[in-house]
């Protein structure tokens, strides 16, 4: 694995721990119907997704 590839690790590591710390925030603060619930979290697997996507098809600036 080149650095690069692991930077990018690293990266998307820090991201998805982010990520899953705003859930946290959502699940612990809001009482939320069970479909918002489910929309959060299908909202924030979609982001995740993304970064990944990024992640992959960039390079480091």
């Amino acid at each position: 694995m080149c650095i690069q590839e692991r930077i990018k690790e690293n990266l998307l590591e820090e991201i998805y721990t982010d990520i899953d710390k705003m859930y946290d925030f959502m699940d612990q603060n809001f009482d939320l119907y069970t479909e918002h619930h489910d929309q959060v979290i299908k909202q924030l697997n979609r982001l995740k997704d993304q970064f990944y996507l990024i992640a992959i098809n960039s390079r480091l600036s």
